[in-house]
């Protein structure tokens, strides 16, 4: 059996604690600040530990990314990336990450990239609790911490976390049995090398789907994605996008994309070599590819297995109704842009299908009782793990998500301006009228916005 390439990036390996643990070859790369607190000074070293002593035909490389305190730079994972696919490097171990929303964009660009080159990416979650960066994206098998290698259905739900491994391994070193601290970042090395073994028993295996959809069926379990977030490059088939925002990704011809996203699902069988977002009005089954797949379904199933919240959303809900000729996606988009800019966390909202391709959250216009009952659950937890500051919801007439709004925006289509009307505890703020829409008077919106929200700050 050939040997398999497994890289640890992290602060880099000790050579020789690793050869006094039987772990005598190991190929190093410096570099040389994404991390949690913890001690890291063996850090890399007890991950290349874990792997090598639980996958023992794995050829070892460490890529050193962190400083000693494990902080490194975003920036550096495109380098990290490039070595490993110019060593041949197919499965990798990252026991770190972020939850800092403002690195969601790159990192997650950054992985869609590579993973479609062929790099199979597992990384442990925060050890904080909260929605974390690589390890949430679909493209990226997220581990935490358990005693018990098994799936994690709830943490995949909530944050995006596949897996849970024991982290509190036993080593045998300088005479003594040594047990690591349980930490997320040691259960990710133990996934990382029962992927690497399975990968060496199963060479068909060639993307991080597989390894998914394998590894969950070993636990008798269904691998759902929750949210089409793997998209590095889509193809549109048959229909004009409505909104003038952009779109998350590249748009590309359907030759060259990766992701099709599709209206019709008797198409689904042309395209089983593709991932398929699925934006259709039928429900459809998801079909038994070797590929990602999302439909509306996905994501209802998501919001009825929400557990129950624990208190009511304490962050502010702002609620935008507008009639079907406003471009409600890209109202969202521009005012989370706005949001972002001063370092604010908008958890945006839209009913709209197509909103899961600009990035926005998806929640499917509450027509029956079974989701209406239970988006209030959803979004606690939801804007709970991904440390949201607020909630910014669009609706159109006669729509409602059973979330009570703090602030509400009313925009209404005149000949020839659109009028926009602005409430807070039902009491009218402000009124604007705008004869054309751009970023210019989306700045106007938000300003009002901001001065309400920190109007009742001040006031608290």
């Amino acid at each position: 059996m050939n040997k398999l390439k497994i890289a640890v990036l992290d602060n880099g390996a000790d050579e020789k604690i690793l050869a006094l643990c039987g772990l005598p070859d190991i190929i190093q790369q410096n570099k040389g600040n994404i991390g949690d607190e913890e001690d890291l000074f063996l850090h890399g070293t007890n991950c290349a530990m874990i792997i090598g002593l639980n996958c023992a035909d794995a050829e070892l490389y460490s890529y050193k990314l962190l400083d000693n305190t494990g902080k490194g730079n975003v920036d550096d994972l495109k380098s990290a990336f490039d070595w490993c696919l110019m060593n041949n490097i197919r499965l990798v171990n990252l026991s770190f990450g972020t939850t800092h929303f403002k690195d969601k964009g790159i990192i997650r660009q950054l992985v869609n990239q590579y993973a479609n080159k062929g790099l199979i990416i597992i990384a442990a979650t925060a050890n904080s609790g909260y929605t974390a960066f690589p390890a949430s994206f679909s493209n990226v098998i997220g581990v935490k911490a358990k005693d018990t290698f098994n799936i994690d259905a709830e943490g995949l739900r909530d944050k995006g976390v596949d897996f849970a491994a024991p982290s509190e391994h036993k080593i045998w070193f300088g005479g003594n049995d040594i047990t690591l601290q349980k930490s997320n970042s040691y259960a990710a090395p133990y996934v990382t090398a029962m992927a690497g073994r399975l990968m060496m028993e199963q060479s068909w295996i060639n993307n991080v789907w597989q390894i998914k959809k394998h590894l969950y069926q070993k636990f008798r379990g269904k691998c759902v994605q929750y949210i089409p977030d793997w998209i590095e490059k889509g193809w549109i088939a048959g229909k004009v996008l409505k909104s003038k925002a952009e779109v998350y990704f590249e748009v590309a011809a359907k030759e060259e994309a990766d992701t099709v996203i599709l209206y019709d699902k008797n198409e689904f069988n042309e395209y089983r070599e593709k991932h398929i977002v699925y934006l259709g009005n039928e429900i459809a089954e998801q079909p038994d590819t070797q590929c990602f797949f999302w439909s509306r379904r996905n994501r209802k199933e998501q919001i009825l297995c929400s557990r129950i919240k624990k208190e009511s959303i304490n962050i502010p809900v702002i609620l935008i109704k507008s009639d079907k000729e406003q471009d409600q996606i890209w109202w969202l988009t521009e005012l989370r842009k706005c949001f972002e800019a001063e370092g604010y966390n908008a958890y945006a909202i839209s009913t709209e299908q197509e909103s899961v391709l600009y990035d926005l959250e998806y929640i499917p216009f509450a027509v029956d009782e079974d989701i209406s009952n239970k988006i209030g659950d959803f979004l606690y937890w939801q804007t709970y793990y991904n440390q949201s500051d607020l909630i910014i919801c669009g609706i159109q007439e006669k729509e409602s998500i059973g979330v009570e709004a703090d602030i509400f925006v009313r925009i209404e289509n005149g000949k020839k301006q659109t009028g926009i009307q602005i409430y807070c505890d039902k009491i009218k703020k402000t009124q604007m009228c705008f004869g054309t829409l751009g970023e210019q008077q989306i700045k106007k919106v938000y300003d009002c916005l901001l001065t309400i929200l920190t109007e009742d700050e001040d006031e608290e």
